[in-house]
């Protein structure tokens, strides 16, 4: 299993198909979970029953490694396969515990006015020590929440991705990833072919985009929302500190950016379509934008001619 991992992981099919991030994440995986628990196996050795029970055990405590190890382990053994090391492949008769379905958070047009409003509020307050905090949180905000971009996807917008002239709009050309060896990369491509996207955006994004250009510092990056040395804005760094400024808002409860996303594919779902969502979202389909990024209540049956029989009787009785 062990030489398995070393001839996978310098397979073709994956390093040529597959980002720099993707390869680092299975070769953690490699090192960290299954050489410990399989390495020392043969591959006629590693049976269904040692690998479900590997995997089950990795996904009681950390439930999205195991997930992460099981697409492994099922490349590792479909190359084995193919190269008539084994008949089958043992990780398709696993099937890692579901996880109950987290209902989606999304915010309403009501709650969003309100969380900007308080989030303005956080960046012109007085009576704090430190610099001056500036517009960045508002301001990311707002662009995420007029395009339904990813927080990455976001701060890897380069002015040459912004369009502001005729018909406003910005072109999704990249991505923030962080990679063990070079650190903080902008990635030239989108997290999927159908996030390569060119967005219209709507005013209050273009009003955000116009000051920042008018106040804009020439930078190496050329980012849109550099760091304050004008490198590339860490998105862990800014998550910290929107959750600082949301503590200061009422009711703003635990969001986070992707929060926004969601938002913003539940209101297009209401005011026009599943499939017009998901095109913004830069999904290839409407399944993950329906599952994951829509709150929506169940539609049921039309059963209200059948239960009207409830109030007859009583109406009845009265007359």
């Amino acid at each position: 299993m062990a030489e398995l991992s070393t001839i996978w992981l310098a397979d073709p099919d994956l390093t040529d198909n597959c980002t720099d991030q993707t390869i680092e994440r299975y070769t953690d995986s490699v090192n960290q979970h299954v050489l410990p628990a399989l390495g020392e196996y043969m591959i006629m050795e590693a049976t269904v029953s040692r690998v479900d029970r590997f995997l089950r055990n990795l996904a009681s405590s950390t439930p999205g490694l195991a997930r992460t190890a099981r697409s492994v382990l099922n490349g590792m053994f479909t190359l084995a396969v193919r190269h008539d090391a084994i008949r089958s492949n043992p990780v398709r008769d696993v099937r890692l515990p579901s996880k109950p379905k987290k209902p989606v958070e999304a915010l309403t047009v009501e709650e969003v006015g309100a969380l900007r409003e308080g989030l303005r509020t956080w960046q012109e307050g007085a009576g704090y020590r430190g610099p001056r905090r500036g517009t960045d949180v508002l301001d990311v905000v707002d662009v995420m929440l007029g395009t339904g971009l990813r927080i990455s996807e976001v701060l890897a917008l380069r002015w040459e991705d912004v369009d502001l002239s005729g018909q406003p709009t910005v072109t999704v050309t990249g991505t923030l990833v962080y990679l063990k060896k070079k650190g903080l990369q902008r990635q030239s491509h989108t997290k999927t072919s159908s996030g390569f996207r060119v967005l219209t955006l709507p005013q209050f994004v273009v009003d955000v985009l116009l000051r920042r250009s008018v106040e804009a510092i020439p930078t190496e990056t050329n980012a849109v929302f550099p760091s304050g040395k004008g490198t590339w804005k860490w998105p862990n760094n800014y998550r910290r500190t929107l959750r600082e400024a949301l503590k200061t808002v009422e009711d703003s409860g635990e969001i986070s950016p992707h929060v926004f996303r969601k938002s913003v594919a539940t209101l297009i779902d209401a005011e026009a379509t599943l499939e017009a969502a998901a095109a913004v979202l830069g999904h290839s389909g409407t399944t993950v934008t329906a599952k994951h990024y829509v709150k929506k209540a169940t539609a049921v049956p039309d059963m209200s001619e059948i239960l009207n029989r409830f109030g007859q009787n009583g109406n009845e009785k009265d007359g």
